[in-house]
């Protein structure tokens, strides 16, 4: 009977009433890639949330009934769920619709999405929706934790202000800013000391902020994005380990934490618009470094 299919649809999916799975996990929130497979015409519920939640639809439609507030629920839509509230669903056009469910601690929720001025529905504008699929995509890729988890909070910034709570657009007042100015001199010493690996989170708790505030502060500071700013150190020292002739691409790959080699190829040519095989060549090293040569994972990272 499990295993029996339904157009698609196995049985025991079919009463969970769709599927989803797991695909990025970071301290205090996980994303779930889900598929709903009910079809039923009128509401049926009420179901009660147990947890923080935001959800991106990304294709097909409902009807969403939350907190006795009505609304339709497409690929232009989304909502935010808060512990404890009454829900509602139907689905007039059938099957299929795919959302992205963006789980978050009591504590991630609410740096961004608690108080009173937020709104459970959500309108999502087409540049936000394609730093959301962008994200995923870059899931998919196995693109650095890193990396994803900076797209994730800029993606997460991004919602919360269209529900009208979270993050501010204008200039913070001197004091604040000092204080910004400080993070960011205090996260540029922790990269340039040893910190080119290592994840977002970590990095964040050595200079005693959130990933969230880190993130955000630093691009307002900047102008570019700590993930950006890190690969250009990281591609550096790179640079000057094959300079020093200090291994090969598959050694300082995992050197330097990243995915494979060929992630550090993107990355190199994307920093410096040139890939490793030509960098050789303008560094004097041509094929005396061979891709495979060996390296001490731990040497070469300063």
């Amino acid at each position: 009977m499990g295993s029996r299919e339904f157009g698609g649809w196995t049985a025991a999916e079919r009463e969970r009433g769709g599927r989803g799975a797991c695909v990025l996990r970071l301290p205090g929130v996980y994303l779930v890639d889900t598929e709903c497979c009910t079809d039923h015409k009128g509401f049926i519920g009420p179901g009660y949330k147990t947890g923080h939640s935001v959800v991106l639809s990304r294709s097909g439609a409902y009807r969403w009934r939350q907190q006795g507030e009505e609304s339709w629920m497409d690929a232009t839509a989304g909502y935010v769920t808060h512990i404890g509230d009454e829900v509602f669903s139907a689905h007039p056009l059938g099957t299929g619709d795919r959302s992205t469910e963006i789980h978050l601690s009591a504590e991630a929720f609410a740096e961004r999405f608690d108080g009173p001025a937020g709104r459970r529905r959500l309108v999502i504008t087409g540049p936000t929706d394609l730093r959301h699929r962008a994200l995923m995509a870059a899931v998919r890729r196995g693109t650095d934790g890193f990396e994803l988890a900076e797209r994730l909070h800029q993606l997460l910034d991004e919602v919360a202000a269209s529900a009208g709570c979270g993050g501010y657009d204008g200039s913070p007042p001197p004091p604040a800013r000092r204080v910004h100015q400080r993070l960011v001199a205090d996260v540029c010493a922790a990269l340039a000391t040893g910190a080119l690996t290592g994840s977002l989170d970590e990095l964040a708790a050595e200079v005693g902020a959130s990933p969230h505030h880190l993130s955000r502060v630093f691009r307002r500071v900047t102008g570019r994005t700590l993930t950006w700013y890190r690969n250009e150190l990281r591609i550096r020292a790179v640079l000057q380990d094959i300079e020093d002739g200090r291994g090969g691409l598959r050694a300082l790959s995992a050197a330097y934490e990243f995915a494979d080699q060929a992630h550090l190829t993107r990355v190199m040519r994307r920093h410096t618009g040139e890939p490793p095989s030509v960098v050789r060549e303008l560094l004097g090293v041509g094929v005396g470094v061979r891709a495979g040569a060996g390296l001490d994972p731990g040497a070469g990272v300063k």
